[in-house]
């Protein structure tokens, strides 16, 4: 089951670096999130819902990057958790300020959907928040 998992993660992902809107098929209606490991600007730190996170998430979260290039680095099996390491690069917008960084999120996935979505600033801090050793 894991396995499959980290499969639908880097499937899901793919899709949606890619613009592909499908990526949202693997979103269950209840989805909740929790960022309070690392908080993000203009962004809730926890809720609840598939509408809520495309419209009070992902575009908020977009609307103040030009030029968004991510890439996954790597992804752990963590049982129904999914170990996500990023690495994104982004202008902001209306600056030529770049934005380079690597975050790692958690994807809790049961039943082949995404159920909750953490993010952490480090693999590490992730690692941890899974319950696995860095």
């Amino acid at each position: 089951m894991s396995e499959e998992n980290v499969a639908i993660a880097r499937e899901a992902y793919g899709r949606f670096v890619e613009g592909d809107p499908t990526w949202t098929d693997w979103l269950h209606p209840d989805i909740a999130w929790d960022f309070s490991a690392y908080p993000l600007a203009d962004l809730p730190t926890r809720g609840r819902g598939s509408e809520e996170l495309l419209r009070e998430v992902i575009e908020t979260y977009f609307s103040g990057w030009v030029d968004y290039r991510a890439e996954i680095l790597e992804t752990i099996d963590a049982g129904d958790d999914v170990i996500v390491v990023i690495h994104e690069v982004a202008r902001m917008r209306g600056s030529d300020a770049v934005l380079e960084r690597d975050v790692a999120h958690i994807w809790t996935i049961r039943e082949r959907k995404w159920v909750l979505w953490r993010i952490f600033s480090s693999r590490a801090a992730a690692l941890e928040a899974a319950g696995l050793r860095a």
